[in-house]
């Protein structure tokens, strides 16, 4: 076999996660977690009971969603984000980032 007149790229070793990376994926994880517990309390309302009477009307009243049932929600949501932005700022930064990954490849030959 003949070696080939193009140099192979130098390869920069695989980065490890920086201390940002791990204290955003920490943090993201944190707020899924805590999220989650407040999204799953109950609202204090018994589902059980005493309902002897009809209703009088035909409207159902259903009490509103308790302030930490929504805040668990909106804390999955910003975790989830984080989670997602760490990650794709990992990736990015693992492949380079800087937007010329297909422009500094030499073009190929077409004889070869």
């Amino acid at each position: 076999m003949t070696a080939s007149p193009v140099p192979e790229p130098a390869r920069t070793p695989p980065r490890g996660l920086g201390r940002g990376e791990v204290l955003g994926l920490v943090a993201g994880v944190l707020l899924v977690g805590v999220g989650a517990w407040l999204a799953s309390r109950s609202s204090g309302a018994a589902s059980f009971g005493w309902f002897a009477y009809a209703p009088l009307s035909g409207a159902v009243y259903e009490p509103s969603r308790p302030w930490s049932s929504v805040l668990g929600f909106v804390a999955v949501g910003a975790g989830l984000l984080v989670i997602g932005f760490v990650a794709g700022w990992a990736v990015a930064r693992r492949r380079g980032g800087d937007g010329s990954a297909g422009a500094a490849r030499p073009a190929e030959r077409p004889d070869a």
